[in-house]
């Protein structure tokens, strides 16, 4: 008993966990059988998604078009950032087997130094982390930058505490260049004193990463590089939704409304807290707020994949574990988060189970949809000094 106090006390038995999952999973990929696909040229590996990124500096620096089919090297295309992919230079010139596992432990360390970052008891610390592997596995696995994303986007919601300005700025603008949906969570920044003192320092951090690959072939071709990643964007908004709120309206109750209306009244919705000036002084709404942006990036998106619900998954386990004291609803709400959301694509179920659940009833999302709802509900109810349910 008391030694497994002392190994929770510690700290290093998560991470010990992280390090041996994403090392246990960069393994794994490597020496999985690779696949065809119809229509497809070559063999497409277990970590193809890596080797997407690792081309991309490629490309960059050979001055190609980062968003082109290139079925000799790859399955899919890049549709990342051209500051992505210069930063993807020192795992390209890696052997994949090390670049692999060296992504997937910086994306997993990122996270897990946000965690330690948080104040939270050390037992909290330790079931926000442990209730999180579900969905670090199933990121991770696809080689995929989610986790990386919830870890930045923690970290700047951790130093905005601290009163810091360049790091929360550098940390958010880090996701834009990442995926550009990060761009919302500057709105968090607004609740903080240091808010006006952000905006200058905010624009010059994103002009920096912006023209950070110029020596790449010029500025002309940096230019066309993002003319070329905004057209990409731009095009893949077809009327196809995968898990969010769209997909959970078409799936629930036959409706199919416009997405960028419904993504328009959540944004909408979700700044409502915005006007509660006399509030922003209180920690624990600062905090909601935080998780609500968290899930809302996700659930959202109308393209959202499993991979990419570590970041909305964050956003629960942020809410839930930084509340001072919990009830019985919290866990019972925390329940379908983790039998669905988490391990509703996982193997504990049979495969026709795991269609219905994530796709035919979109109960993958939905549990992120009722804690969002939860958490806008709270922000608007919140008392001076606590959270009033």
């Amino acid at each position: 008993m008391q030694l497994g106090k002392r190994i929770v006390q510690s700290g290093w038995f998560l991470v010990s966990v992280y390090i041996l999952l994403a090392l246990f999973i960069s393994i794994r990929a490597v020496n999985a059988p690779e696949k065809e696909m119809p229509g497809y040229k070559g063999k497409i590996t277990a970590y193809n998604n890596y080797v997407i990124f690792s081309n991309s500096f490629n490309h960059l620096s050979e001055g190609k078009n980062l968003y082109a089919q290139y079925p000799e090297e790859q399955y899919d295309v890049f549709k990342y950032s051209p500051t992505f992919a210069l930063f993807f230079a020192p795992l390209s010139a890696l052997p994949h087997s090390i670049g692999l596992s060296a992504w997937n432990l910086l994306n997993v360390l990122v996270f897990l130094l946000a965690l330690k970052k948080l104040s939270l008891p050390p037992i909290r610390q330790l079931g926000f982390g442990l209730l999180a592997i579900p969905e670090i596995f199933t990121t991770t696995t696809n080689s995929q930058s989610n986790l990386l994303i919830a870890g930045l986007l923690m970290l700047a919601y951790i130093y905005l505490e601290r009163g810091k300005i360049l790091i929360p700025v550098l940390f958010i603008s880090l996701t834009v260049f990442i995926k550009l949906f990060g761009i919302l969570f500057f709105a968090l920044v607004l609740l903080y004193p240091q808010r006006l003192k952000a905006i200058p320092v905010a624009v010059a951090v994103m002009l920096v990463l912006f023209i950070l690959p110029f020596p790449c072939g010029g500025w002309d071709r940096l230019i066309q590089h993002y003319r070329e990643y905004f057209s990409l964007i731009s095009g893949d908004h077809g009327f196809f939704v995968k898990y969010s709120v769209m997909g959970w309206l078409q799936s629930w109750f036959g409706w199919q409304p416009n997405k960028n209306g419904i993504v328009l009244a959540g944004l909408i919705i979700q700044c409502i807290p915005l006007l509660f000036w006399n509030k922003f002084h209180n920690q624990s709404f600062r905090t909601v707020y935080a998780a609500s942006w968290l899930i809302w990036l996700v659930i959202f998106n109308h393209m959202a994949e499993s991979a990419t619900f570590i970041i909305a998954v964050a956003g629960v386990f942020l809410w839930y574990f930084t509340f001072p004291e919990r009830k019985f609803w919290h866990i019972a709400v925390l329940v379908p988060v983790m039998l669905f959301t988490c391990l509703g694509p996982s193997d504990i179920y049979p495969k026709a189970w795991r269609l219905l659940i994530v796709e035919t009833w979109q109960l993958k999302v939905f549990p992120c949809i009722l804690v969002w709802a939860i958490c806008l509900f709270q922000l608007v109810r919140l008392r001076k000094h606590e959270l009033p349910i």
